[in-house]
């Protein structure tokens, strides 16, 4: 073979070989378009899962809000029974003491009628007595 023949198989080679690499190239250029488009979907249907936790994520925030002034009225309400009722308790217990006070004034009232009421039951058995007892005769010339 003759040198410049020799060049222009050479020359021949390196632009076969060059085609090749640049169809390597072209194959390697399309995967990593089509990937590049893969990438954009998952980043897409990430986006809108981020979206939509974000906004689940809001109403949370929302209920959680709403729940913790809903038991903050709630305590409120109930502080507002629970003195209705200890003032209730109380008044309660003033009456039952009145009460008490009144049953031990009635008592010692009921006392005093009863020691009464024997009193005049004894002076009536004795009077009783003595007029059974006592000549009636006698009784008609004391009051003449």
């Amino acid at each position: 073979m003759y040198p410049e023949e020799q060049k222009i198989y050479d020359i021949e080679m390196r632009v076969g070989l060059l085609g090749k690499d640049i169809e390597q190239t072209d194959r390697l250029c399309t995967k990593l378009s089509e990937s590049i488009e893969k990438l954009q979907e998952v980043n897409t249907n990430i986006l809108g899962m981020i979206t939509l936790h974000e906004q689940r994520h809001e109403q949370h925030e929302k209920i959680e809000t709403d729940l913790r002034e809903d038991i903050k009225d709630l305590h409120d309400r109930i502080d507002q029974v629970e003195r209705h009722i200890s003032e209730r308790i109380d008044a309660l217990r003033n009456d039952l003491m009145n009460h008490k006070r009144d049953d031990n004034v009635i008592g010692n009232t009921l006392k005093e009628i009863d020691k009464y009421k024997w009193m005049i039951l004894g002076a009536a058995i004795a009077v009783g007595w003595i007029i059974g007892n006592v000549n009636l005769g006698v009784l008609g010339t004391l009051f003449k």
